[in-house]
């Protein structure tokens, strides 16, 4: 089923801010870690007729909605940057006939390995003006661990390519605590990513979640200490 959800409460309308969280569903490969909603892009795949649904439970929200005013869109998934530009942009601009945009953000989750600079210049001309962008790490060895499709140079390429079709609004997500990793080689990962003077680094802790492949075959990971 689809999954849309409009972060409100009819019961304080008009204290919290309206957002909208549109679920793009599949990856080009399910990561052994990933305990999300996810699926690998089979023959299955069916990008017009998920849209359409996407569409349709979009009006359904909207009946029940109090509020006119939507300030935000998050794209998340999987890997929203497998839809085409021209589905992105056609939920937005459904979202904007339903609703007024305040200075709003809109945001895409994209993933190396899925960056092509024509496909990055659709996306903001469809309206996306925030990447988050799942590097993880730069370093080959730990990104093979993590059942990464990209490797360090495509990450780089892919913040570069961010930046060439004019995103000035981008995250960068870093993980640690991963298999064999270092304290210095998860600083090396920060100081890569700082580099590239983006906005924001999100930096999490590689956990092990139940329903996963690292659950059934759980990968040695640092001490805690060393975590810490």
């Amino acid at each position: 089923m689809p999954l849309f959800s409009l972060g409100s409460l009819s019961s304080v309308q008009h204290t919290i801010p309206l957002s909208l969280y549109v679920h793009i569903p599949w990856c080009v490969k399910k990561c052994p870690y990933c305990d999300f909603n996810s699926f690998e892009k089979n023959r299955f795949f069916d990008e017009e007729k998920y849209l359409q649904a996407l569409l349709t439970d979009l009006d359904q929200e909207y009946k029940s909605c109090q509020h006119n005013t939507l300030n935000s869109i998050f794209f998340g998934g999987g890997t929203p940057s497998l839809f085409s530009a021209d589905s992105i942009y056609k939920i937005i601009d459904h979202a904007r006939q339903l609703f007024k945009f305040n200075n709003i953000e809109i945001t895409l989750e994209a993933n190396p390995g899925t960056f092509e600079q024509e496909k990055f210049n659709n996306f903001k001309e469809a309206g996306i003006n925030r990447l988050s962008i799942g590097i993880q790490s730069f370093n080959d060895t730990h990104l093979k661990a993590l059942g990464r499709i990209h490797d360090k140079q495509q990450a780089i390429s892919a913040i570069e390519t961010a930046k060439n079709a004019g995103f000035e609004n981008i995250n960068l997500d870093l993980m640690f605590g991963l298999p064999d990793q270092s304290i210095q080689q998860a600083l090396n990962d920060i100081t890569i990513a700082a580099e590239y003077n983006v906005q924001h680094i999100s930096h999490y802790q590689l956990t092990i979640e139940e329903n996963t492949y690292f659950h059934k075959h759980k990968p040695v990971l640092p001490e805690n200490d060393l975590i810490w």
